[in-house]
């Protein structure tokens, strides 16, 4: 008798999965309930209480109060972040609820560690450790209702797709505006798991596939770490779905959702999401999309699949993963370019869709064209798009120096696991860096949030002094490309991108217009060529007309204009200095509490 089995025993539980006391909500409604959050929390306990495997502890607190549940397995008892990289196994971290009304993951996770706990699925910790998030989303979890997901087939009741401040954790692992990233960012750089899986229910068009997926393997990727998911998933993970009945897919975005014959778009991925954020620290993550309108057992069974295909993976060759990511860790720490920005380019693949019939028709209630599904299969060959290129690409500096002033960057940059050192005096160096101009703030918000595009000029060298405690991000380190997300600003989800210095485009000084008009005329005067630059602007009727533009086109002419205006605070330093750093004393709050039930 297996461990496991004796301890459950131990404590009066059947070692049969199929026993009531090991079966979830879900099950024992024949999947069409799911629990809420208090017996969740019950369900790990109970895991933990049945395994010397299983650890349930709690990895921060939610704005509405909760303990966000973070469960450990691991055979070796490896239940901390030091213990566990002792071992040597690979971490897999599964992620479930981060949209609370998609909530397969957390019946999957829970059914998949009963069946490790109980002996069936055991050897899935012999060359593996699990962390485990059954409800990140806790506070959109328990606003919990029969109408927040009207595409999704069941649950009967679920969750809310964001958090109880409406932000979308799925648009938040770069700002971390969100309480829970952050505790969530807490875990991922000191755990720093090899391989995430994400656990969501789709949206959109009807199909046959019960699970569609999407990782990352492109060139905002470290190559070892693109080669390993790849092999894993077209090689290894994908044909063992398939045999056992399942039918897959790449993600499905149609180009028009009344017509699936018109193809399948892409778009371009951004690291607010977290399979293009873990990439960033080295690790491949795996989003896993079953289809919202398969019954609910259909798709928690698709999850559990999922899930245990790759513990098969990482238990059959253990190492190939462990290395891959130390490898690319290394190389992150070297000189090079980072990625930032991709656009889709017209280059398609022709591929058979596995559809269900429909048909096309005037609606008389929305006026346009509407789409409706019938029941049968249909196979159509169709054309995804399959092209993306870098659109934005930057060399790494040897290091980013960060005013103190700019608390709340600073903040993220120490969030997200970075290297930090700070000036222990002011330091006069040269540095390049970038002064932003034209900015145009979106006019709704968006995650909490007004995103604001600008026109970025790169500047050259020139000496700055950066004042004492300023931080500095030296790029020799495996976290360097987000560093660079983060800091350069045409990155799409920059931190300058998200507002965080929409300070430095407002002006603080003027100048009355009496002033201004005396100081013109001086100005034309003294200096031809401005005279002559004035009257081409003249020739513009929108100039000529605005007397406050005609004087405007002076004061930033004159050496009264503040030349800090736009310039964006950070410098590029890309030139070898000596700069006085030292080390930063540990910041209260800065590791998550990670106490024990």
């Amino acid at each position: 008798m297996g461990v496991g089995a004796v301890w459950a025993l131990a404590l009066g539980l059947s070692a049969s999965p199929q026993s009531p006391a090991w079966l979830t909500r879900a099950e024992r409604t024949g999947f069409q309930e799911t629990s809420r959050y208090e017996e969740t929390l019950e369900d790990c306990r109970r895991l933990e209480r049945g395994s010397p495997w299983i650890k349930v502890t709690s990895f921060g607190t939610s704005p509405e109060g909760r303990s966000l549940i973070l469960v450990v397995a691991s055979k070796d008892r490896a239940f901390d972040p030091r213990s566990a990289r002792r071992t040597g196994k690979p971490i897999l971290l599964l992620q479930a609820g981060i949209h609370a009304g998609e909530i397969d993951g957390k019946d999957a996770g829970l059914m998949l560690l009963r069946d490790i706990t109980t002996g069936a699925e055991r050897g899935l910790l012999d060359h593996a450790i699990v962390l485990f998030m059954p409800i990140y989303n806790v506070d959109g979890h328990e606003r919990f209702g029969p109408y927040h997901r009207i595409n999704q087939n069941g649950p009967r009741e679920m969750g809310w797709r964001t958090t109880s401040r409406n932000l979308n954790l799925n648009r938040d692992y770069v700002k971390a505006d969100a309480a829970e990233t952050r505790a969530w960012l807490g875990v991922f750089t000191t755990w720093w798991p090899d391989l995430t899986l994400d656990a969501h229910v789709t949206d959109g068009a009807d199909y046959q596939y019960d699970v569609t997926y999407a990782y990352e393997a492109g060139e905002n990727v470290p190559r070892p770490v693109a080669d390993w998911i790849t092999r894993a998933v077209e090689e290894r993970v994908l044909p063992e779905l398939r045999a056992g009945g399942h039918k897959t897919s790449p993600y499905v975005f149609l180009h028009d959702d009344t017509n699936p014959a018109a193809g399948i778009a892409a778009f371009p991925p951004t690291p607010r999401f977290s399979n293009a954020y873990t990439p960033l620290q080295n690790r491949p993550a795996f989003l896993i999309e079953t289809h919202m309108l398969k019954d609910y057992r259909t798709r928690v069974v698709a999850t559990y699949d999922v899930v245990r295909a790759f513990l098969r993976e990482l238990n059959r060759e253990p190492g190939a993963l462990r290395r891959a990511v130390e490898r690319a860790d290394a190389e992150a720490a070297r000189p090079g370019q980072v990625a930032l920005a991709f656009r889709v380019v017209p280059k398609t693949i022709e591929e058979t869709f596995q559809g269900i019939a429909f048909r096309r028709e005037l609606s008389e209630v929305s006026g346009g064209t509407r789409i409706v599904y019938g029941k049968e299969p249909v196979e159509l060959r169709i054309a995804r798009t399959a092209g993306l290129e870098v659109s934005v690409r930057v060399d790494k500096p040897i290091a980013y120096l960060v005013p103190p002033q700019w608390t709340e960057a600073i903040e993220r940059l120490r969030a997200h696991g970075l290297a930090l050192r700070r000036l222990a005096s002011p330091a006069t160096v040269e540095v390049e860096g970038y002064r932003l101009t034209s900015p145009v703030w979106q006019s709704h918000p968006f995650e909490g949030r007004h995103p604001v595009s600008f026109k970025t000029e790169r500047l050259p060298p020139a000496s700055r002094t950066f004042p004492a405690g300023s931080i500095v991000v030296r790029m020799d380190q495996r976290s360097s490309a987000v560093a660079a997300h983060l800091l350069e600003p045409m990155g799409p989800d920059s931190l300058a991108a998200w507002g965080f210095f929409d300070a430095l485009f407002e002006q603080k000084e003027y100048a009355e217009a009496y002033v201004l008009e005396s100081l013109a005329r001086e100005m034309l005067e003294k200096d031809p060529s401005l005279r002559a630059a004035f009257e081409k602007e003249l020739a513009d009727p929108a100039f000529a007309g605005s007397p406050s533009r005609r004087l405007d086109f002076f004061y930033r002419r004159s050496p009264w204009w503040d030349d800090r205006m736009g310039l964006y605070p950070i410098g590029l330093l890309t030139s070898p200095a000596d700069l006085p750093t030292e080390a930063i004393p540990s910041w209260e709050g800065n590791q998550p509490r990670v106490p024990s039930y």
